[in-house]
């Protein structure tokens, strides 16, 4: 199914990591990029794998920012994967072993890569993420290998025409 209005966006975990961590809520000067993301939430156009939420949850960061955040949104940001989905991310782990942390796998915890491009392949999206797009086996050059774009967040900020300026 894909969206019908404008660009839509798959968001990593490592994004609202970045975005929790560096340009917080609660920060007047970020306010126009959680407005904007709102806005992309309620159009639908901004969303996340539900496996993006279960890595969240089990995340030991520094704040409990992130996790309240992905509490509240759940419902409206987080997708669970339908047998689709869930078939091409077993296709693209076959394919791309080394896509997956071993070690996640082993522990059970949750592992939302090739979700990630899963959902953006089958809603043709955009994925925002802050992986390195030069590196084998990791989301942007995999995501390429199925015709999806991926960007970082700063590109985001730049495609949405998001700027910090100076208030007079």
């Amino acid at each position: 199914m894909k969206l019908p209005f404008g660009d839509s966006y798959v968001v990593d975990t490592n994004v609202l990591i970045t975005l929790m961590a560096h340009h917080p809520q609660d920060k007047p000067a970020y306010q126009a990029i959680w407005d904007e993301i709102e806005s992309l939430i309620k159009q639908k156009n901004i969303f996340s794998a539900m496996e993006v939420y279960k890595e969240i949850i089990k995340y030991s960061g520094r704040s409990d920012q992130l996790k309240k955040w992905a509490i509240s949104h759940k419902k409206r940001f987080f997708i669970s994967p339908d047998e689709e989905t869930c078939q091409l991310a077993r296709d693209i782990v076959k394919k791309f072993p080394d896509l997956v942390d071993k070690k996640k796998l082993q522990t059970g915890e949750p592992e939302a890569d090739p979700f990630l491009i899963a959902l953006a392949q089958s809603e043709g999206a955009t994925i925002i993420t802050q992986e390195k797009k030069d590196i084998p086996n990791r989301i942007p050059m995999v995501a390429l290998r199925y015709s999806v774009k991926s960007i970082d967040l700063y590109e985001f900020f730049e495609r949405r025409k998001l700027k910090f300026v100076k208030e007079q």
